[in-house]
Formats: C-alpha cells, sequence, structure tokens
C-alpha cells in the first residue's frame, strides 16, 4: 500500500514538472491555430529601469503559453470535447448536426435576434446612396451583393436550441432599402439557395466560408448582372480538404477532414494570395473593376479578376471613394452587414480629381504575385471580426440564464467587442 501511494505522488508530480522542464524541446510551436502570437518573456524592469510592476502577470502568461507539450494538450482537449461530447472547446464555434460547425456571431442572424432595426436600415440607405453617388458622378457603376450565412443555407444542421427565424433574414431587408438608390442589387441568396439544396455542397462543413463551387456559382451571378461575363467551369469528382478556420479555433487543424467539390474553370484563372488587403491585378477581360470585400473575397476573387482587364481588391471597413473604376462591387457575407454598412463611408477623396491611369496600391500582373512583396499591404492577422491578438475564448456570448442568445448587457459587451477589434480571427 505505501508503495502504490509513493507511485501515484511521484506520478503526479512528474506531471506537474513534466510540462515545465520540457519547455525547451516540446515548447509551443506556431501552428496558426489560435490566431495569435505567444506572449514574449516579460523584462524585469520598465522602459524607465525601475521594477516591472506587472511582471507577475506577464509571467504567467508566458508561462502558459509555452510550457512543454502545450499543443498536444489543447489539441486532445478539443478532439474529445468535439468526439464525446458534440461540444466546442471555443464558444467562437458551435458545434451542428452532422458534423456540422457554424460561426458563433452568425446565430443571431439565424434565430432573427440580431434583425435590422428600422433607424438601422435609414442609416445603410443613408450611407450607401452617399457612396453610389459618389462614384456614379465619376461615371462608375456601383453594385451590392450580400453573400448569405452557412446556417441561412444549411439550417438543418443548425442545432436545435437554436430556434429559426420566422422570416426571411436581414438580407431581404437591405435589398428592400436600396430599392430608390443609384446603386444595382445583385441577388446571390436565390442561386446559392437553390445550389445547396442540391446532392454537391457549395459551403464547407468545417469552415465559415464558401467553397469553390460556391463561388463559382456566386461569380456567375455577379458578372452576368455587370454584363463582364462569366468563364465557364466543371464541376469534378470531390477532394479532401482539413484546413477549416472553425475546424482551428476549436484546435483540430488537421484533425478533421471534409470532401469538398473540385472546380475546374475552361481555362486557367489568375494565380495570386488573395488574403492581401489591398492590391490591383491584371485579368483577361475588359474595364476597371473595384471590389470592396470582405473574407468571402479570397475565394472569388480569381473569377472576378479575369472578368476585367484591371480588378483592384479592398478589402478594409468603412467603405471609401477615389477609387478609379468603371464597376464597383460591394461584396460582404450576411455577418457583416453592420461593419460594412453601418459605418459611414469615408468620401473624403469624393471632391478630388478622377486619379489618372491605373488605380493606386499595387498591381500585379498574372503570375507574377510574391507574396513577401505586400507584407505592408496585409493587416495584422485579421479580418472582419477578431483582432487583437487575444484569445477569443475570453469573450462570453452566452447568457447561461437566459433563452435569448444575447440579453441587453450581452448585446451591448458584444457591440464593445467587435468595435475595438477584439473578434477579429480572419474569418
Amino acid at each position: 500500500m505505501k508503495t502504490a501511494r509513493i507511485a501515484v505522488i511521484v506520478l503526479c508530480m512528474a506531471l506537474l514538472v513534466l510540462p515545465s522542464v520540457s519547455m525547451p524541446l516540446f515548447g509551443p510551436r506556431d501552428t496558426g491555430a489560435e490566431y495569435r502570437v505567444p506572449a514574449d518573456y516579460p523584462s524585469i524592469t520598465d522602459e524607465d529601469g525601475q521594477l516591472n510592476a506587472a511582471f507577475s502577470g506577464d509571467f504567467e502568461r508566458w508561462l502558459c503559453d509555452h510550457f512543454g507539450f502545450r499543443s498536444a494538450i489543447i489539441h486532445a482537449n478539443a478532439l474529445l470535447n468535439y468526439r464525446l461530447l458534440r461540444a466546442s472547446a471555443n464558444e467562437q464555434v458551435v458545434v451542428g448536426r452532422g458534423n456540422w460547425l457554424f460561426f458563433t456571431p452568425t446565430v443571431p442572424d439565424y434565430t432573427g435576434e440580431g434583425r435590422l432595426t428600422e433607424a438601422e436600415l435609414t442609416a445603410i440607405a443613408g450611407n450607401l446612396r452617399a457612396f453610389s453617388e459618389a462614384y456614379a458622378r465619376r461615371g462608375a457603376r456601383v453594385y451590392l451583393a450580400i453573400i448569405p450565412n452557412k446556417s441561412t443555407l444549411y439550417p438543418e444542421y443548425m442545432p436545435q436550441r437554436y430556434p429559426m427565424r420566422r422570416d426571411e433574414g436581414n438580407i431581404p431587408l437591405v435589398r428592400e432599402a436600396c430599392e430608390d438608390l443609384p446603386l444595382t442589387w445583385i441577388d446571390l441568396l436565390s442561386p446559392l439557395r437553390k445550389a445547396a439544396a442540391g446532392e454537391r455542397l457549395i459551403y464547407y462543413r468545417t469552415d465559415t466560408h464558401w467553397n469553390a463551387l460556391g463561388a463559382a456559382i456566386a461569380a456567375e451571378a455577379i458578372l452576368s448582372e455587370t454584363g463582364a461575363g462569366a468563364r465557364g467551369y466543371a464541376v469534378a469528382a470531390d477532394v479532401p480538404f482539413q484546413d477549416g478556420d472553425l475546424a482551428r479555433l476549436m484546435g483540430l487543424s488537421g484533425l478533421i477532414t471534409e470532401s469538398v467539390p473540385d472546380v475546374v474553370p475552361d481555362a486557367p484563372l489568375p494565380d495570386a494570395n488573395y488574403d492581401g488587403r489591398a492590391f490591383t491585378l491584371s485579368g483577361s477581360g475588359e474595364g476597371r473593376l473595384t471590389v470592396f470585400r470582405d473574407s468571402f473575397g479570397t475565394a472569388i476573387g480569381p473569377w472576378l479578376t479575369d472578368a476585367y482587364g484591371l480588378c483592384e481588391m479592398v478589402w478594409t471597413s468603412p467603405l471609401e471613394s477615389g477609387h478609379a473604376a468603371d464597376d464597383v462591387l460591394v461584396l460582404i457575407c450576411e455577418r457583416n452587414i453592420r461593419e460594412y454598412l453601418l459605418a459611414e463611408p469615408d468620401l473624403s477623396a469624393m471632391e478630388a480629381p478622377e486619379p489618372d491611369g491605373e488605380p493606386e496600391g499595387d498591381t500585379i500582373e498574372r503570375g507574377a504575385f510574391n507574396r513577401d512583396d505586400f507584407e505592408e499591404a496585409e493587416a495584422d492577422d485579421g479580418d472582419d471580426f477578431f483582432d487583437d491578438g487575444e484569445d477569443g475564448d475570453e469573450d462570453d456570448f452566452f447568457d447561461d440564464g437566459e433563452d435569448d442568445f444575447f440579453d441587453d448587457e450581452d448585446a451591448d459587451e458584444s457591440d464593445d467587442a467587435m468595435a475595438s477589434g477584439r473578434l477579429n480571427y480572419g474569418i
């Protein structure tokens, strides 16, 4: 009995000590799963040479980020939650039916608690009017296309604990608000909903975005409306995919594999990195297109670029004037309506003379893209939700004592978080 007790004590001590002593060999590895940089070792003194009063807390954060086997432990915990409990270790991810994953900030859109108010719709209409009139004075045509959330197209895979809204959601409301504006509405909800009812998936199960087929279908609808002409494509056999952003948020990067349709265009599309924040690419068509986009613009970017002579991709909010273009496309996801359309557009360049020649920024010929050349043009690992390097787990989205997804206090906290950029994981 005494030997058994000693063995248990030794084992417990080993488990406590091993992560620390193994730090030099099995410390953190930058897998990209947490969308943040591990904390640096803190300085004992501050900038004035005095003792660092925050050293204790900074050291604790450094130790938590650097203990041995950390990544393996995180993966094991995430896999246990996912496989056995059908739950996510990260509150930003909802585990649905059939192994589908959904982005937590889209839940209010799904339940209807995020419905746009009349005041918000009036503000959106005013912002879009000012924006589109600014470009109309330069002779540019303005188009607006809103991409439906994954839960809007695949509600059957959402958990039963979230009741689906009884109306069509915010996209039809924005469309109605734009009826008298000098812009053209492009309907993506109808063709994508029709495609989602088919046998081939158009959104990833483990990612918040559309897949290659969804992007191709949307590009066809957009380019048909603008008159630029969509390139044809064939849908090939499914291919494996295991790099979903939602899976990465859960700590399961590379551990969950799904099959997605492969899309083969009739001719090669521009080969470039479309994650950049602002750049211009040349295509095989005519005219100039400026696209104000969010993360959904990455997959559809090559299709849009190839249809024009020059295509400027701008990943920014608020919308801004001053870009030289024949056509201007605002292409954002349903979940980003408030972030992009409620923000007053930057019209500081509205009265400036129209730029001559090519749009400002980096211009890349097809096949000549070098990612290193554009580091300064890219933002800090961010997108439209999370961007200060903090772990999103600290954000409290749920009120366990209430049925509603947000109560008033929670909503205010969430709005403050989004305004500060804490909710920005690049998805």
